[in-house]
């Protein structure tokens, strides 16, 4: 893809991302809906100052969010206050990502005209408007996302294992990587090597939440247990209901036909299963999600690094009547 055309969606990124900047006010009736500056965001703040040496903030630090250090350590450097730092750190990250996720696309045979239609609707979108740069670090996860299942679905481990690594340290929800990389090899991989492929990840996924767990400052160690009371409280907020189903969007509904339909079998074993395993755990992630924490789109947002190559494998079929390759 040319230059300018990558610019173009970069700048078309940043404009649907603006009007949510630093947490800013929507008009009235929309604002009411959304409510107040989020506990997770503020935790990320008072971590961005943290690292700037304000060390007697760290009483005040508590997990996961502590757990999940690298955007407000990177963000810290920035010489702006701690929400625009994280936010533009986020917006790097994504855009990182988005380009990546053009190499991936050119990689798997898809044409420019899809790529492009492909990337709008990622960009176009819910979760990209809502979460990008409202002080969450899930736009960065997305974009790491990205980066990690390019070079695993190019084969280059070293990398793979580096990006992946970095995922830890922005959210452990890159967690779900871990199956997707399982059934790449097991689809991919002929050598027996494919056992210690999948393996190594693993380790690399406990030694680091460990090591992060052991070293971050925190108030108190938080696990999200899952619990009915939970449960209860997500299923009877409409924002639970409207916010999957506005990050399930179009990608996501045609993921769906394409899986359930004849259309899948025009696409290769090895790049199908690897693409539904990431949708189906960001799935899983969410429904987790309902049952230990506050449930929003944010957690099945990681389904676009995995539906928007589906989508535009259904496309692929109907449209120019190819299979894609992997």
């Amino acid at each position: 893809m040319k230059i300018y055309k990558i610019l173009s969606l970069l700048l078309l990124l940043y404009l649907v991302a603006l009007p949510r900047f630093n947490w800013r006010p929507l008009p009235a009736p929309l604002n009411n809906f959304v409510g107040t500056k989020p506990f997770d965001v503020e935790q990320y703040e008072k971590y961005v100052e943290y690292f700037r040496g304000n060390l007697q903030i760290a009483s005040e630090l508590e997990g996961p969010f502590s757990y999940r250090p690298l955007v407000p350590y990177l963000a810290s450097f920035l010489h702006f206050d701690a929400l625009t730092s994280i936010n533009l750190i986020n917006l790097l990250l994504l855009s990182l990502g988005l380009i990546y996720l053009i190499k991936f696309l050119s990689e798997i045979n898809v044409s420019e005209k899809f790529i492009t239609i492909g990337l709008i609707i990622f960009i176009v979108s819910f979760p990209v408007f809502y979460y990008t740069t409202s002080g969450y670090i899930d736009a960065s996860l997305i974009g790491i996302l990205a980066i990690t299942n390019y070079y695993l679905f190019r084969s280059k481990y070293f990398s793979f294992s580096i990006s992946f690594t970095i995922g830890i340290l922005i959210k452990e929800t890159i967690i779900i990587m871990l199956p997707v990389a399982a059934v790449y090899y097991l689809t991919n991989e002929k050598t027996n090597k494919k056992y210690l492929k999948i393996i190594v990840p693993i380790f690399l996924y406990l030694i680091t939440v460990i090591a992060i767990r052991s070293l971050v400052p925190q108030k108190e160690n938080y696990i999200w247990n899952p619990s009915i009371e939970n449960f209860l409280y997500n299923i009877s907020r409409a924002k639970t209901y409207l916010t999957f189903i506005l990050t399930l969007g179009i990608p996501g509904v045609l993921s769906l036909y394409l899986i359930f339909s004849d259309k899948k079998k025009n696409v290769s074993k090895g790049l199908l299963f690897p693409l539904v395993t990431g949708f189906l755990f960001s799935f899983l992630l969410w429904v987790y999600s309902l049952f230990s924490a506050y449930s929003d789109g944010r957690q099945l947002w990681t389904s676009y690094a995995y539906t928007i190559p589906l989508m535009l494998e259904l496309y692929n079929s109907m449209y120019i009547n190819y299979p894609l390759r992997r």
